[in-house]
């Protein structure tokens, strides 16, 4: 084993004591999110916005939102009982705490024990990395409305690629304080 594999492997270690879901990553783990292949879930949720990668949230959080369906971020969404258990244990397979890439595995590092966003976007490090796309001094274009526009910026997050991104940004204004 060469030094930086040692090296890697040995954070991985420490980063993982205290924290049961880190076990599982390797040092090689992609960044990109595997394709849906469920048509299920790609038909009625796809439908209404992007079918996001399961791997986005835990499964507490699938098995939240999943369950409220009634009042789904304001509106209802509501399937039929056998379409909804389909769509449940599809998202619960994938979810984060048992993905295999690394984003999966720094959004379940983020959360405290137990911890259950609704959102995926309530997730700390997904919040953290959007820290400041909103904030109008960060002058970035496109501009999306909410974070939950992912496609904005990120082209080809509907293939689960959240790294490939098409924006620019002009932060001048943050570095004047403001006074432009």
């Amino acid at each position: 084993m060469n030094r930086k594999r040692r090296l890697a492997a040995v954070l991985l270690a420490l980063l993982a004591i205290g924290q049961p879901t880190l076990v599982k990553q390797s040092v090689a783990a992609p960044k990109t999110f595997p394709p849906i292949a469920d048509t299920g879930y790609l038909k009625e949720c796809g439908s209404c916005h992007m079918a996001y990668p399961p791997e986005l949230l835990p499964a507490r959080s699938w098995t939240k939102v999943v369950g409220s369906l009634q009042d789904h971020f304001g509106d209802s969404a509501q399937l039929d009982a056998a379409t909804q258990q389909h769509i449940h244990d599809y998202l619960v397979a994938h979810a984060a705490d048992n993905a295999q890439n690394e984003e999966s595995f720094q959004i379940m590092q983020s959360l405290r024990p137990g911890e259950t966003p609704s959102r995926i976007t309530a997730t700390p490090y997904i919040a953290g990395l959007h820290a400041a796309v909103l904030d109008p001094l960060w002058g970035g274009n496109p501009r999306p409305k909410t974070l939950a526009e992912c496609g904005v910026c990120h082209y080809l997050a509907p293939k689960g690629n959240f790294t490939e991104r098409r924006f620019s940004v002009t932060d001048e204004a943050f570095r004047d304080g403001g006074k432009k």
